[in-house]
């Protein structure tokens, strides 16, 4: 299809895009601009720099269309029932770290606890109206969402291998923090460097604060006794997130940075080559590089800053929740001051046997990026001592 004709085909900017919503929601802008100057960015980012393919305009027009929607219904639901945000939220844990160690398995492990609520991925995708208990596991939400995820498996399959999906699956809260459009959920399908560069000047405080609502609406009619929460991007935006939950307790999870660097950057091909053109191996390896150098060294500068609440911080190792699951459960329930019940520890022990046999194993290696692990190596060596972080064989 001839590139101007695309173009008149898949409009992607905002003015369109703002219209398209009111007229599919029926209701009226309120003047809500929180959100405009960062959904501009990531507009004009997409179409300047992305390289989009037929695709993946399709997928960027659709995604940012359906996040507008919802936030404005969800703004709209809670401007009538204001009692929802009046609601404390309950206790958090939340998990982050280096990417690729270990923090989808350690969010499904937990949810085996029936204290700890995850949000599941069909709650945060549909999330009108708010869940309520009694219904919670027969949703039909449930059905829509697993009929969308059965589309994304047969547009790209390997996508589906490469990390687990299902209604049912705990979701990463970057596509709650997506619906203010200030996330780095955007970053992991397209290579944007100006909205990147955007990001990174923020101090995504009304992000979180729109993920705090979020949650309010999720346990509103169904409350748990504690969240749980993971995304390693939460390491970008640490005090932001103390600011807005201020009782919060942290995981820190942490790996070998340079398989770390292997599986992200394979994760990466996989994902960004599904909407862009031209995906340049080497140039991606060496952003996945300064990716990971740059998370390693705000987690360790955090952690300098704070040293006043190593109470509620715990560090785990990818290799000791690997080894032994349900005994880094243990230790962090210790670490926190909780206590696991015999048959949520008997849920997770399940869980964890039935995983070891569904390894993923990396498609790319390191040399397909061009990634030296002897050039990388030194850049984590102040990382990988102060965190005990053993290394992995490639």
């Amino acid at each position: 299809m001839p590139e101007s004709i695309k173009r008149r085909l898949i409009r992607l900017d905002y003015e369109n895009l703002l219209s398209a919503a009111l007229r599919r929601t029926g209701l009226q802008y309120t003047g809500d601009q929180s959100y405009e100057e960062a959904l501009r960015t990531l507009i004009d980012s997409c179409y300047a720099e992305a390289r989009l393919s037929l695709v993946g305009e399709i997928a960027a027009r659709q995604n940012l269309m359906e996040l507008l929607e919802t936030r404005l219904r969800l703004i709209d639901y809670w401007q009538r029932i204001p009692e929802i945000q009046e609601q404390t939220v309950s206790p958090q844990i939340f998990i982050t770290g280096t990417p690729k160690s270990g923090s989808t398995f350690l969010h499904r492990l937990l949810g085996h606890d029936l204290n700890n609520r995850v949000p599941q991925m069909w709650e945060v995708m549909f999330p009108l109206p708010a869940p309520v208990c009694v219904t919670f596991d027969s949703d039909p939400r449930i059905r829509k969402t697993d009929g969308r995820l059965r589309w994304l498996r047969w547009i790209h399959p390997a996508i589906a291998q490469a990390h687990p999906l299902g209604a049912h699956m705990p979701q990463e809260c970057g596509s709650i923090l997506g619906y203010s459009f200030e996330s780095y959920v955007f970053l992991d399908m397209f290579s944007i460097p100006s909205y990147e560069a955007w990001l990174k000047n923020r101090d995504m405080g009304q992000a979180y604060e729109f993920h705090l609502r979020f949650l309010k609406h999720l346990q509103w009619q169904c409350p748990p006794e504690r969240w749980v929460l993971k995304s390693s991007d939460h390491v970008h935006a640490l005090a932001t997130l103390l600011k807005t939950y201020p009782e919060s307790r942290i995981v820190f999870l942490h790996r070998d940075p340079i398989k770390v660097l292997q599986a992200a950057a394979s994760q990466m091909t996989l994902v960004k080559g599904v909407f862009s053109h031209g995906l340049n191996p080497r140039l991606l390896g060496a952003y996945e590089s300064r990716t990971l150098y740059d998370k390693a060294h705000k987690i360790m500068k955090f952690r300098d800053d704070h040293a006043y609440l190593e109470d509620r911080l715990m560090d785990v190792r990818y290799l000791d929740l690997a080894r032994d699951p349900v005994g880094t459960v243990k230790s962090i329930y210790d670490k926190f001051g909780l206590i696991l019940k015999a048959e949520d520890e008997a849920r997770m022990a399940a869980f964890a046997d039935a995983e070891q046999n569904k390894q993923r194993p990396d498609r790319f290696s390191l040399a397909d990026f061009k990634i030296d692990p002897e050039q990388e190596d030194p850049h984590f060596d102040l990382y990988c001592e102060r965190f005990r972080v053993g290394r992995e064989i490639l």
